[in-house]
């Protein structure tokens, strides 16, 4: 439908009392032009916004070993300058998947409910890439899901995640469920007031399933006001370089913070109450890799266990917390050979009912 309206155009899916079915995906390989964008919008019957529901074939409640989902939108190369809005998305695969280059998609006012992911990039046999450009997602909410709520890989740029809201459910075992996964050469991303929550994953020994987990070769990603909680590993698991985390909240996730990288920076970023639900590992409130070098600049650290550590850094890495404060019944740092913490003008005290 999208290849038949002109730069500008509108798709309109009519918003019936029910769900309109879909088990076969909706690929295209057109768009608008740059300014003029191609909208899919759903509308009621006097063509005002309304919210359109779509429905797939996978298992709900989900089951591990149950139907995937057939994925819905597929964007082709070439399916550039589109707008998604007003969507309601259930019991899919990937809601939308780029399998080919594409730049300029905005998905907003949307809301899926038990899906594996709701966008990622894995290129189609024809494609030799899939490069995400100018992608915005915005107002979005995620509620069950398996796998991510958003996997950006190749040289995916230009990348802005605006109040999104991700509740895996703890839908366990499809195998590494993350809220948000940058991967490769990943870079500048924004995500501001996206809030990912209760990833799961326990088919191994150590109990994975971030909120958010950036990879090596990932560069310029920032966080601004986010939030990560009940995840059964980090709230953030980041190996990217030149990251800035500003307000970041992290909340009963096993290590809240998990940084791998030498030139992490996080303000006023906020760690509670970091717990293991199971697995070999232990929790901590920042968990730094070997070598790796994080400034911490007026946060919080708070947690009644006395289990838990503040700080945990591996060999030759270190932590400059300036400013904010530690509440802790634990440890201030286990540290292994070469690693420090140094804390400057930082407030310290137990728990009132420590």
């Amino acid at each position: 439908l999208v290849a038949h309206r002109p730069p500008g155009g509108r798709v309109r899916r009519r918003a019936h009392p029910g769900a309109t079915e879909a088990t076969e995906r909706l690929s295209g390989d057109a768009g608008g032009v740059d300014g003029s964008p191609v909208i899919v919008e759903g509308v009621d019957g006097d063509g005002q916004p309304a919210t359109a529901v779509i429905r797939s074939d996978r298992s709900s409640p989900y089951r591990a070993d149950g139907e995937p989902g057939t994925d819905t939108f597929t964007f082709e190369r070439g399916a550039s300058h589109l707008v998604f809005r007003d969507l309601a998305l259930e019991d899919v695969g990937n809601a939308f998947r780029a399998a080919g280059d594409v730049e300029d998609l905005v998905i907003e006012d949307v809301t899926a409910t038990n899906v594996r992911r709701f966008f990622e990039n894995a290129r189609s046999d024809d494609d030799g890439s899939a490069d995400v450009s100018d992608l915005t997602l915005r107002r979005i909410t995620v509620t069950g899901f398996s796998k991510r709520v958003l996997r950006l890989r190749n040289d995916s740029h230009g990348v802005l995640v605006e109040d999104v809201v991700g509740d895996s459910q703890q839908q366990d075992g499809d195998d590494f469920a993350i809220g948000v996964h940058l991967e490769d050469t990943v870079h500048d991303v924004v995500l501001r007031g996206v809030q990912m929550d209760n990833t799961r994953d326990t088919l191994r020994d150590y109990w994975n399933g971030d909120g958010f987990a950036t990879e090596r070769g990932v560069r310029d990603v920032r966080f601004e006001n986010t939030s990560a909680s009940g995840n059964t590993d980090a709230g953030y698991d980041l190996k990217s370089t030149s990251t800035v985390l500003v307000g970041a909240v992290a909340r009963d996730n096993k290590r809240n913070f998990r940084f791998w990288a030498d030139d992490t920076v996080a303000r006023g970023c906020e760690g509670v109450g970091p717990r293991t639900r199971g697995g070999d590992s232990s929790p901590a409130q920042v968990w730094l890799g070997e070598d790796a070098s994080a400034t911490l600049d007026g946060c919080t650290f708070r947690s009644v266990d006395p289990e838990v550590p503040v700080f945990i850094a591996e060999p030759d890495a270190s932590a400059t917390m300036v400013g904010g404060t530690i509440i802790a019944a634990g440890d201030l740092e286990r540290t292994e050979k070469g690693a420090s913490v140094d804390l400057r003008g930082v407030t310290q005290r137990e728990p009132a009912d420590g």
